[in-house]
């Protein structure tokens, strides 16, 4: 079953909202590789941002929001001192808060939002997607080397009195 991944619409949110509690619950009793808090991040307003700005996408699989991404054009400060393969000012898409549901972890929901992103891009003429996550979250790094990226650096996002995560590793896949 390969999930549908389509742009987010309102009536989306609230099952957007519940995966990111439910998977928020499921990290406090398991290894919280991206270091993710419940009530912290993500949340709703999150969400709310990202279909504002067009830019929130949901996984469906047999009609259940399996998981769910922002792709955003802008690049914050961090990534101008990242080694990218091409330049920082070309026109790229950055993937925001993917989070999938733990009842479809290995499903291929990850994959599909990320393969999504790269078939949006092309469309658009993007040249290239990239991404950060936290240096511990295991899980993430193996699906965006898996799924084509390349490491490109650590970087300090500036999070760390926040969430108390200070390193991520970025990652880049040309388009």
């Amino acid at each position: 079953m390969k999930p549908i991944v389509r742009p987010a619409a309102y009536e989306d949110l609230d099952a957007v909202e519940r995966l990111y509690d439910e998977l928020n619950g499921y990290l406090e009793c398991h290894v919280n590789y991206p270091g993710w808090k419940k009530g912290v991040y993500p949340l709703r307003q999150d969400a709310e941002e990202g279909l504002r700005a067009g830019a929130l996408y949901v996984a469906e699989c047999q009609g259940k929001i399996a998981g769910t991404v922002i792709y955003l054009r802008e690049q914050g400060e961090p990534y101008r001192d990242v080694d990218w393969q091409i330049d920082f000012e070309v026109p790229v898409i950055v993937i925001h808060i993917l989070a999938v549901h733990p009842d479809y972890f290995g499903k291929g929901v990850g994959k599909a939002l990320l393969d999504q992103a790269a078939e949006l891009g092309r469309r658009q003429g993007v040249r290239a997607i990239r991404l950060d996550t936290y240096e511990e979250n295991i899980p993430a790094v193996r699906l965006y080397e898996k799924s084509g990226f390349s490491y490109r650096g650590m970087v300090d996002l500036g999070l760390e009195e926040k969430y108390g995560l200070k390193w991520y590793r970025t990652f880049e896949k040309l388009l």
